[in-house]
Order: C-alpha cells, then structure tokens, then sequence
C-alpha cells in the first residue's frame, strides 16, 4: 500500500512538473493604449519610438507608436509606463479586434499624386498606380480577397471622400466603411528635373545627269526631339482595421519616365507582411 501511494505521489508530481511550464507559455504581454484599448500578446522589440508586437497566433509584428501607449504588462510580471495613465477599457468589444465580414479582405486606396508638372494627367496616372497596385496584391496576397478597385472607389465616392479630405479619416475609419480588414494607401510625387533634346540629320548628293557636268545638288533634312525627365518617390503604407501601421516605406524610383513608380511599388508591396520578399531589404 505505501509502495502503491509513493507510486501515485510521483507521478502527481511528474505531471505538476509538466504541465507548469505549459501554464507558464500561457501568460502573454498586454499592451495598454491612451485610448484605454488592450493588446495580447508579445512585445518583440522597442525602439525610442516604436513598438513592436505580435498578436497570439499571428506570425508577423506590428509596429505601434509608443508616444499611444500608455503602460506595458509583460508576461514577467514587470509593468512598464510611458508617462500617460490609460483610460477605462471598453467593456463593448469595440476594440475587441477585426469584425467577422472584413476579416482577409484588403482594398488599395487611390493613390496621391503630387507633380509639379501641369502637362501630367493627374487623374489618370493616379489611377494608373491604384489598378497596378492593386493586380499586385492580387497576384501576391493568396490569403487575402482583394476589393476590387472600382468597388473601393464607388464607395469611397458615395461616403463623399476623395483626394482633398481623405487625410480627416484613420485607416482604421477606412476600413470599417470599405468592409475589410486591411488597407493600403500610396503616394507618388513625379518631379520635373529638366528637358532633354536630341536632333538627328540626314543629308545626300544628287549629281547631275550631264555628264559633263561635275556639280550636283546636296539635301539635307534635320529632326529634334525633346523629352522631359522626371525624378519619382513613391511612399506605401499598409494598416489593419485596428489602425496598426503593418509597413511603412518610402523609395526612389529607377528610371526617368512618368512609369517609373511600377517598380517600386511591386518592390514595396512584395515586402509587406503579406508578400514573398517579406523580411528581405
């Protein structure tokens, strides 16, 4: 009988031993906004002015502004502050996370364009970017539904938002009207640098058919051509439906024409959370 109670003794013991670290990788980070809102997860780096996190069960960081949060719970038990006090947290679920219907959807804002050349159609190059963008994620985004552009754009003008007063609304704002979980807004600035021109001339000799004769007639034609150069920045940014910044990037396009953005957009959006060079420079 005593052999038989130490037997059961050891074994409670072994599985306590087991099962306490499996309770301990249950304890996470909680991040808490100056909104009051509440994060889970865990912290995997802080800079002096960015934080980054990743949520449970998710495979990418975010990166949050740390000037929004107020106070870090980490998994330890150590609490850091920031210097705000945070305010009561909904008890809604308002801030619970994605809604059901817009969870894997992505839609591509219109993109800006800001030039300083008046000969370049400003609407057609922006729509240009935005359909380019967008056949992009398309081909890149497997997991995700994209809106289709001429979706995001209807709704977009019948909620009266455009160019002009889009920067009064958050990401977050844009897509809860759009009904996805995920947004990404670009700009392009296209900037003269200067005129290049370039003649090209032709010449030839007509004799003439007096054969006593050794003059003849010389033509000669000419031609020029002019084009302008541009120097092009492109600026991507992609969010979530929480209003968390995903990717930030801005990069000089190659090249000197007004298509020069092309590549740098499928450069920028390959790198997202999302695309194939994720984690490459």
């Amino acid at each position: 009988m005593k052999a038989l109670k130490l037997t059961l003794l050891s074994t409670f013991f072994f599985l306590f031993l087991i099962q306490s670290p499996l309770i301990a990788q249950d304890k996470v980070d909680v991040l808490i906004l100056n909104n009051g809102e509440t994060k889970e997860g865990k912290v995997t780096g802080i800079t002096d002015s960015i934080i980054k996190f990743r949520y449970v069960g998710e495979d990418f960081d975010y990166e949050i502004q740390k000037s929004d949060v107020a106070q870090i719970k980490f998994a330890s038990g150590r609490i850091e502050s920031f210097g705000s006090n945070p305010s009561k947290v909904p008890t809604d679920g308002s801030h619970a996370g994605s809604h059901p219907d817009r969870h894997n959807k992505i839609a591509v804002l219109p993109f800006a364009i800001i030039t300083n050349d008046a000969g370049l159609t400003v609407d057609e190059l922006r729509n240009f970017t935005q359909n380019q963008a967008a056949n992009t994620v398309r081909n890149e985004y497997k997991t995700l539904t994209l809106q289709d552009p001429l979706t995001t754009n209807a709704i977009l003008a019948k909620a009266g938002i455009n160019q002009d007063n889009m920067d009064s609304y958050t990401p977050a704002e844009l897509a809860e009207l759009l009904e996805v979980e995920f947004v990404i807004f670009g700009a392009v600035k296209v900037t003269t640098k200067g005129a290049v021109s370039s003649t090209y001339g032709s010449s030839s000799y007509n004799q003439k058919s007096n054969s006593s004769s050794k003059k003849g007639t010389i033509f000669s034609s000419s031609s020029s051509t002019t084009t302008i150069e541009y120097d092009t920045m492109v600026d991507l940014r992609m969010f979530n439906d929480r209003g968390d910044n995903l990717y930030s990037n801005s990069r000089h396009a190659f090249g000197t024409g007004t298509e020069a953005y092309k590549g740098s957009v499928d450069y920028m959006l390959r790198r997202t959370p999302f695309g194939s060079k994720y984690g490459k420079k």
